[in-house]
């Protein structure tokens, strides 16, 4: 990853979602180039607390966008409530470098707690998030919690901070914010 120039981002975010419902929710991937120029957007449909939130992510990648892109980026491992995006498979499967970013540090003890008081498949779901060592960085003086798949630390680092424009997010993952709020606002006031 050394010639950043022309390589897009996956960003993802995860619209609205009644917790504990089973019911549906979107994700929403902007794919962004690193001028800030935004190619498109994908959407995918995951089941609340579900387990299909990987092969969602993964199906993205079969798009006509699929060539360009060289890095996903998504805010957080965990999607819909505790649907767990398995980074590994989605980095091996689809030869794709993968960074998840979040503004916290995980409080692991939690997350353990909440999954294994809710979830028959605790185990496998606590594997996921420990799957992948979560790291601190600071990005343009912001304090960043990462994990990351097939992407070296420093590169990571300055993808990264390329695309934080405005603020700690980078702009993939701020966008597919606003679009999925924006799904959501649509939805709750029973527009299309």
């Amino acid at each position: 990853m050394r010639k950043m120039k022309n390589i897009r981002i996956l960003g993802i975010d995860d619209a609205h979602f009644i917790p504990h419902s089973h019911g549906h929710t979107k994700i929403v991937g902007v794919v962004m180039r690193l001028n800030g120029y935004i190619d498109g957007f994908l959407f995918r449909d995951i089941t609340v607390d579900g387990n299909d939130s990987t092969e969602a992510v993964i199906s993205m990648l079969k798009s006509k966008y699929a060539p360009d892109i060289r890095v996903i980026m998504t805010q957080g491992i965990t999607v819909g409530g505790f649907n767990i995006l398995d980074i590994r498979k989605i980095c091996t499967e689809t030869g794709k470098k993968v960074v998840v970013i979040s503004r916290k540090k995980p409080d692991l003890e939690k997350i353990k707690k909440a999954l294994r008081k809710n979830f028959y498949d605790y185990s496998k779901r606590i594997s996921l998030i420990e799957s992948v060592e979560i790291e601190e960085i600071n990005a343009k003086g912001y304090k960043l919690y990462i994990q990351r798949c097939g992407i070296e630390m420093e590169d990571a680092k300055r993808v990264i901070e390329s695309l934080q424009i405005r603020g700690a997010i980078p702009e993939p993952i701020r966008i597919a914010h606003l679009v999925a709020s924006a799904i959501y606002l649509g939805e709750s006031k029973g527009k299309p």
